[in-house]
């Protein structure tokens, strides 16, 4: 009997040793079977559909050509500036003075201290001295002696003219030496206003001034291309010249002068063109008149420009832009690079690795809540080389019962969720 109990136990600690050895092998088995899933699921990633845009473009380096005039010196000298650059100003506007050398600057330091005697004596003229009763009381004199000849002449008393213009040529020569030009004063003010005006003669043919002679902003600096690259006559250009300026460089405001050399420019508004040399197949499409859309490098803002000529060549074509837009520093800028967007397209976008076909129909393929690839149709409206602008919701195709009618057909929609590489995985399977 007690045999037999020993026995029972022996067997039941037995079979209590291989549970754990038991549940051990189970979970084996279940991760061997979920193996496949697993490593699928990590070799096929996905995504969220979103929207997104594409675009037609290429970029291409032009020249800027402004509406501009560049005022030059008459010699060499120095330079000094009243306005900034940048400044908007007006027709008539001060703009620089250049001191050419031969000027004398004790010359100009002469009618400086000419200037502020005159201006010291014609103070000491109007303010109350010892003679200002003197100088009232001889007013008085002549305004009634004149009043008296005026009064005998209307009454034609003459025989007292002669006596009366006597006396007031009289008063009038003491009036003048008290406070006239035969004061000491007058003398001074006189000798003064003739030396001013020889020194002012001599100076003013030393001093180059500058003004506006017409509305504008202000640049400074110039490249010497202001003449070939008109705004007005940019459409008579050819590519030998677009070759030549090439490697033109910008010569910065300097406060000393060369003869000829460029002092100042009026540019004389925002309006400014871009010419570019295109081949013929990236001006394909281009005319006269069109508008599209440009974007300088390095830049989001785009502008609008117009085609305001095509210069057909034998192997490109020249295409000048018109625009209205200001860009920063516009007009000092020469060499500017453009992306020209041809075309742009926006919408529900997918990855074309995603892109499978099957059964002849262009789909992708994607993954539901319970991990499961499911292939959806698509139409392509645009691509490029990595993404595609397609329909969501659904689209039409010609119904494959009657050719004259049209048939919906679902397909994507934003936030679907998407395998990356569609060519990996097979409808129906489980990536998860």
């Amino acid at each position: 009997m007690n045999q037999t109990k020993r026995k029972k136990r022996t067997q039941k600690r037995k079979r209590r040793k291989k549970i754990p050895y038991i549940i051990v092998l189970v979970i084996l088995v279940y991760f061997i079977s979920r193996m496949p899933s697993l490593l699928m699921a990590s070799s096929n990633s996905t995504y969220p559909v979103q929207y997104g845009k594409i675009e037609k473009n290429f970029e291409v380096t032009g020249y800027v050509v402004r509406e501009e005039k560049v005022f030059t010196s008459l010699g060499s000298g120095e330079i000094k500036y009243f306005v900034d650059e940048g400044k908007k100003v007006s027709k008539g506007e001060k703009l620089a003075e250049v001191y050419i050398n031969e000027s004398d600057e004790g010359t100009r330091k002469d009618l400086a201290t000419i200037n502020l005697r005159l201006e010291n004596i014609k103070e000491s003229q109007n303010s109350k001295g010892v003679f200002q009763g003197d100088i009232e009381k001889i007013k008085n004199q002549i305004q009634r002696l004149i009043l008296s000849i005026q009064q005998d002449i209307k009454d034609q008393r003459y025989d007292r003219i002669d006596a009366m213009r006597s006396e007031l040529e009289d008063l009038l020569n003491k009036q003048s030496i008290i406070a006239g030009e035969k004061s000491f004063s007058g003398k001074n003010l006189s000798e003064l206003e003739e030396q001013k005006t020889r020194l002012e003669e001599k100076v003013n043919a030393s001093v180059q001034v500058i003004y506006s002679d017409s509305p504008g902003f202000i640049a400074l600096g110039s490249d010497g291309l202001e003449e070939l690259l008109n705004y007005k006559t940019i459409t008579d250009i050819n590519s030998d010249q677009l070759k030549m300026i090439e490697d033109s460089k910008m010569e910065h405001a300097s406060m000393e002068a060369k003869e000829g050399a460029p002092i100042i420019r009026i540019v004389k508004n925002y309006k400014w063109s871009l010419i570019v040399s295109l081949s013929k197949e990236q001006s394909a499409g281009m005319e006269k008149g069109n508008a599209l859309r440009i974007r300088p490098v390095g830049q989001n803002k785009e502008l609008r420009a117009f085609i305001r000529e095509v210069i057909a060549e034998e192997d490109n074509n020249i295409i000048v832009f018109d625009l209205d837009e200001f860009v920063d520093n516009i007009y000092n800028i020469r060499k500017l690079t453009v992306d020209i967007i041809r075309n742009k397209y926006e919408g529900t976008m997918i990855a074309n690795s995603s892109i499978v076909e099957k059964d002849g129909i262009k789909g992708v393929y994607t993954v539901d809540v319970t991990g499961t690839v499911q292939f959806k149709p698509i139409k392509i409206k645009t691509s490029n080389l990595e993404y595609a602008i397609v329909h969501d919701g659904y689209f039409e195709k010609k119904s494959d019962k009657d050719a004259e009618k049209t048939e919906k057909v679902a397909t994507i929609n934003l936030y679907d969720e998407v395998v990356t590489k569609g060519s990996k995985v097979k409808e129906g399977q489980r990536i998860r």
